[in-house]
């Protein structure tokens, strides 16, 4: 599976590194390392902006400047890292969800690059990203109707299903997901900030989402 970039975003002359890791995952509730690390990044961050507003850490701002661009508000439409970044120094913390979506979680908390998390099996083609069309909208997880006109959108021959915003209900990562494709929305952040993100989220997966036991 490929991911390509509609020309329209090369316009905006903004560095668009867009990563996709893919996976052989083992969903299941996270355990208690993971929950230790989760609590250990969230104190990190919260130190880290030493009171500041989440849309002040500069990865954060610079995804928030291809929102504005594309046509989107950011203060109304919030990038997921910015969302999630707030919800940490608000003192709300992470609501678990699986081991696959709060590792997902942990990078966009840890970089401020949104991430998203989708079942590569109910994906039914090579990915495009590009910027939503007017009248186009999906239902959102955990949210209504999610209007996409001016949002990077994720799309395949089904149309969209996910943003650095909020993914819709068709591709989410569930109990029954084998397969994961982990998307890094590097929407004009540096190669080098994704790459490390990559790795990152690399070292998470592979430590708590592969059943590392020997089949008999």
């Amino acid at each position: 599976m490929q991911l390509k970039i509609d020309p329209k975003l090369a316009e905006l002359k903004m560095a668009m590194n867009i990563g996709m890791l893919d996976y052989k995952v083992s969903v299941a509730a996270s355990d208690d390392g993971l929950f230790t690390t989760m609590r250990e990044a969230m104190s990190l961050r919260i130190e880290e902006l030493m009171g500041e507003a989440a849309a002040s850490d500069p990865v954060i701002a610079s995804v928030r400047d291809v929102f504005k661009q594309t046509g989107k508000d950011p203060s109304r439409y919030r990038p997921s890292s910015e969302a999630i970044t707030r919800r940490v120094i608000s003192g709300k913390g992470i609501s678990s969800i699986n081991n696959v979506v709060d590792c997902g979680n942990l990078v966009s908390l840890m970089t401020g690059i949104p991430v998203g998390c989708y079942d590569a099996d109910k994906i039914t083609s090579d990915i495009t990203l590009r910027i939503g069309e007017k009248g186009e909208a999906y239902e959102g997880l955990g949210r209504d109707e999610v209007n996409l006109e001016g949002l990077p959108v994720l799309v395949d021959t089904n149309g969209p299903f996910g943003t650095p915003y909020s993914d819709s209900v068709r591709t989410p990562v569930g109990s029954e997901c084998k397969n994961l494709i982990f998307v890094l929305y590097g929407l004009n952040v540096d190669i080098e900030h994704v790459e490390a993100a990559a790795e990152i989220a690399d070292t998470l997966i592979t430590s708590f989402c592969i059943d590392h036991q020997p089949k008999e």
